[in-house]
């Protein structure tokens, strides 16, 4: 068996070099590029034959190019030799369409686990999923893994008096709980009604739990847009939480959600490195996952 290997895809460059530093294993040579229609083109420099291989890559934005870009890398690496391919997906795109909610609909979540496997995966890692579901999409070994630890960590640091762990919705509520667990808080849920036929809008009914006087926690895996976060944050206050910190695995801010995010009543934002964050906010600390999956790596060789 020849040394094993992790290759960066562009979406995780930065990423894997950090999992690479800390789990010692080396990053292999990979060429990335496009031709002048954008089609992805992939290059392996090593000899990776007989090797266990590693792809980290986020399907982060642009999403459909990093999908392709993964199942890309992984053909040429199954086409040089490589024994085994792990695909580790820090954020895994179309998560959140994982059911069917109206006829007509693709299980988006699905089709994506589909291509990855068919390009050569062997194994899949992946990082706080938005739905428990995903993970039987796949027919390969998935190893799953959290950073709610990394996250309480983190808000332990805080030093926070009377806090409370909020579930920003009903569906979030396993996650939630888990966290309240481990920062030993009481939990509250905030109940809500989305309009299926309106994207990314939502309307919020009233808040489970007592956050008067408290600091309430959201826990989430995603933040895309902010409004989900900016509501909840706004009916918290409302219900006289005295300040609310915001903790979720992956970061997307689409679009103006920074700005947005900036100018709410959110004191303070904490998200993983999973998606890199190129523009900085004073409201906004992302911490790092690289030692999570580098001891999943060293287990796994």
């Amino acid at each position: 068996m020849n040394s094993p290997r992790i290759f960066a895809g562009s979406s995780s460059l930065t990423l894997a070099q950090s999992i690479s530093r800390k789990s010692k294993i080396p990053l292999g040579k990979i060429e990335l590029g496009a031709f002048a229609d954008g089609e992805i083109d992939v290059w392996i420099k090593d000899d990776v034959n007989n090797s266990n291989v590693f792809i980290v890559q986020s399907n982060s934005k642009p999403v459909n190019d990093h999908i392709i870009e993964l199942a890309l890398i992984s053909d040429a690496l199954r086409r040089r030799g490589a024994h085994e391919i792990t695909a580790v997906i820090p954020y895994f795109g179309y998560s959140r369409k994982e059911k069917q909610t109206r006829a007509g609909e693709p299980i988006s979540a699905k089709v994506i686990a589909d291509i990855i496997i068919s390009s050569g995966v062997n194994k899949v890692i992946c990082l706080d999923l938005h739905a428990d579901a995903i993970v039987g999409f796949f027919n390969v070994p998935v190893i799953y893994l959290t950073a709610l630890d990394i996250l309480a960590k983190r808000v332990s640091r805080e030093k926070i008096t009377n806090p409370v762990v909020v579930a920003p919705d009903v569906g979030g509520v396993k996650r939630a709980r888990n966290f309240a667990a481990i920062l030993n808080t009481p939990l509250a849920v905030i109940e809500k009604h989305r309009f299926a036929h309106i994207r990314d809008h939502m309307e919020i009914l009233s808040v489970s739990g007592e956050v008067a006087g408290d600091t309430a926690i959201i826990i989430d895996d995603v933040i895309s847009t902010g409004t989900t976060i900016i509501e909840s944050a706004q009916v918290l206050i409302k219900g006289n939480a005295k300040k609310v910190i915001v903790c979720a695995t992956h970061g997307l801010f689409t679009n103006d959600a920074q700005t947005k995010l900036e100018q709410s009543v959110i004191d303070k934002i904490i998200v993983t490195d999973s998606i890199p964050q190129i523009e900085k906010s004073p409201k906004i600390e992302a911490i790092s996952v690289s030692g999570l999956i580098a001891d999943c790596l060293v287990r796994e060789l």
